[in-house]
């Protein structure tokens, strides 16, 4: 997964340099207002499949990862509105983590934070560390949350390597239906999983999906595909809107 993509400038937690940085609370989201599809972990495909297309992307399947398709138009999520705030649909973790991050170091990964964040100030918000220097409680659970975060991560790509491994995604293009005059959108780069593969496969590996918890996400991820419709429709919405505004 891209874990900076939405960083502008990262850099390592510092005791020291950000002695006395606050973080403001914030409910805008223009930051992802132009990514058409956000990073998912399994764990979140439970709450994710009621609002969002949940596929997989990626140049090839070994690359795929799963995403929340937020967009059917280059640079646009259609979950944002144009005064930045998020409509009344599931968040993912990889946008509510931000502005931290686990950022590898090696072997080992470290705390980041975006600086570019307008948020972090030195007057109002909560702190990041108390008078003594020690971890603010507010820090103390962001880190918590990372952590989390990226046990999620392992065993997100535990599930890729399943899939691939018993060859059950295959490639699609998702092109919308556009009136006369409007230009033809087709994404590219989406993998879902075939079903009739995942029908034909022994009862043996079936079972053994079952018992990793593996299935619940394959068939998470298939029923998610009825809110393509939903998106499309929001989509005509935003069209219609950009068509008055003109």
């Amino acid at each position: 997964m891209k874990t900076l993509l939405i960083y502008d400038r990262p850099v390592a937690l510092n005791r020291e340099a950000h002695r006395h940085l606050r973080l403001r609370a914030n409910d805008r989201f223009l930051h992802v207002a132009a990514l058409n599809a956000l990073p998912l972990v399994g764990f979140e495909f439970a709450v994710a499949v009621r609002d969002h297309p949940i596929v997989f992307a990626g140049e090839s399947a070994a690359q795929a990862l799963p995403v929340a398709l937020v967009g059917l138009r280059g640079g646009e999520n259609l979950h944002v509105q144009r005064d930045g705030h998020w409509s009344e649909s599931y968040i993912p973790a990889f946008v509510r983590r931000y502005p931290y991050a686990l950022a590898a170091d090696g072997e080992r990964f470290q705390v980041v934070l975006d600086e570019a964040w307008p948020g972090f100030n030195t007057e109002e918000g909560d702190p990041l560390f108390d008078s003594e220097g020690k971890e603010s409680e507010s820090l103390k659970r962001t880190l918590g949350f990372l952590e989390e975060y990226q046990s999620h991560i392992r065993a997100t790509q535990a599930f890729m390597g399943e899939l691939n491994r018993l060859d059950l995604l295959e490639s699609r293009q998702l092109q919308r239906a556009v009136s006369a005059g409007e230009e033809a959108q087709v994404l590219t780069g989406l993998w879902m999983i075939d079903e009739d593969k995942l029908k034909a496969l022994p009862a043996d590996q079936t079972q053994a999906l079952l018992k990793n918890g593996a299935l619940g996400w394959i068939y998470a991820h298939l029923l998610s595909l009825v809110n393509l419709d939903r998106l499309n429709a929001r989509l005509g919405q935003r069209i219609e809107a950009e068509k008055s505004a003109a």
